[in-house]
């Protein structure tokens, strides 16, 4: 399958909504997406280029440069359910044939610890919510289960692979993802490993 467009979904710390970078092409994509998020209540701005390392890591992951690259940087302190309403703004874009990649990016020497995919932490955590879903939709909205289900969704998210995470469990269907990877890139210790939901 021949990729022509790339969305990155990245996440830091602070902020107060989020951003649109346009990294190459057009500026077709950007536009899109931030319509499609407007239709949903968010309100995000369209920026210029902020990391070049993004186009070359599009064109390297797909084999050809691709035609426009953006980034949708989230912030953090919106509900796990804003994150998964951004989620579904995407899979729109998802169903276009556009490729989006929910990028985890760490700082250069965070102390926080590095879960990778394969560790029993992130993978319970995701099993956990695709199970929260499961009992979501088999519960009356107007039952009690039903609205500590909501309470809970109202609590903001401080970490930033937590508001990645939340967007692409739904922009991948609300399921646990199909294909676990990982690889390294570099001499340097440089990796990457994540997660695909397949279409």
């Amino acid at each position: 399958m021949q990729v022509g467009n790339v969305t990155f979904i990245t996440s830091r710390e602070g902020g107060d909504k989020p951003e649109i970078f346009h990294q190459c092409g057009k500026g077709l994509l950007a536009e899109r997406l931030q319509s499609l998020m407007a239709d949903r209540g968010f309100q995000a701005t369209i920026e210029g280029g902020r990391d070049p390392g993004l186009e070359s890591l599009a064109a390297s992951m797909t084999g050809v440069a691709p035609e426009e690259v953006i980034e949708l940087r989230l912030n953090t302190g919106m509900t796990s359910d804003d994150y998964r309403q951004i989620g579904h703004c995407l899979e729109a874009l998802r169903e276009q044939g556009i490729l989006l990649i929910c990028l985890d990016q760490k700082e250069q020497g965070a102390s926080e610890i590095n879960h990778q995919p394969h560790d029993a932490y992130i993978r319970n955590l995701i099993q956990q919510w695709e199970h929260e879903q499961l009992w979501r939709q088999a519960m009356s909205e107007g039952s009690l289960a039903g609205r500590r289900a909501r309470r809970g969704q109202d609590v903001p998210v401080a970490d930033p692979t937590l508001c990645v995470l939340n967007t692409a469990f739904s922009l991948g269907g609300l399921k646990a993802p199909q294909r676990v990877f990982g690889f390294a890139l570099d001499e340097d210790s440089h990796s990457l490993a994540g997660y695909g939901w397949m279409q």
